[in-house]
């Protein structure tokens, strides 16, 4: 599981880069808009269609990213309050839910990028899809950061179970 990671970590890492060098362009797009803008009363014609698709893009990324480092909105004052298997629990519930939310995001990201395949956008001339294809393409990694998530959470929760019984047996194993 951890080469499996390893390689989830290392193609992700080339979206992140992706998503760095889309924040770069979006800046740059957008400054030379407002300087033609404001400084020779002309635009770029496709400034805001292309920052625009940027933006989609960088949501989508940012929201694998705070599922692959937790980074999502957490109540963290209950769990604190009550018995580790409870937290254990909330843990394996909310990683189901990201998974769940994933199939979902996957499924109709499909469907709203075909969709949108059928009409073009104005300014650039570009498929309609290139505004939507990252959903699919950003729910695949959640729902693969959130199994292996899962994954480690029961082995976890298996590792301790082992543990307290090995324990409670003074160490001695049944057959």
């Amino acid at each position: 599981m951890k080469v499996f990671k390893k390689y989830l970590d290392r193609v992700f890492n080339w979206a992140l880069i992706l998503a760095m060098v889309l924040l770069v362009a979006m800046v740059i797009i957008v400054f030379m808009n407002v300087v033609m803008r404001y400084g020779f009363n002309s635009g770029i014609r496709w400034a805001e269609e292309v920052s625009l698709v940027i933006v989609i893009w960088f949501t989508f990324i940012a929201m694998a990213l705070g599922v692959k480092e937790n980074l999502h909105i957490n109540i963290t004052v209950l769990p604190k309050k009550l018995p580790r298997v409870f937290n254990d629990s909330l843990n394996l519930i909310k990683y189901i839910l990201e998974i769940c939310i994933g199939i979902v995001l996957f499924y109709f990201g499909i469907g709203l990028t075909q969709n949108a395949s059928r009409s073009k956008l104005p300014a650039t001339g570009m498929s309609n899809a290139v505004n939507y294809m990252i959903v699919p393409i950003a729910s695949v990694f959640i729902i693969l950061y959130a199994a292996y998530f899962l994954y480690v959470a029961i082995a976890d929760l298996r590792r301790v179970a082992n543990a307290k019984k090995t324990d409670m047996t003074g160490g001695a194993s049944h057959v």
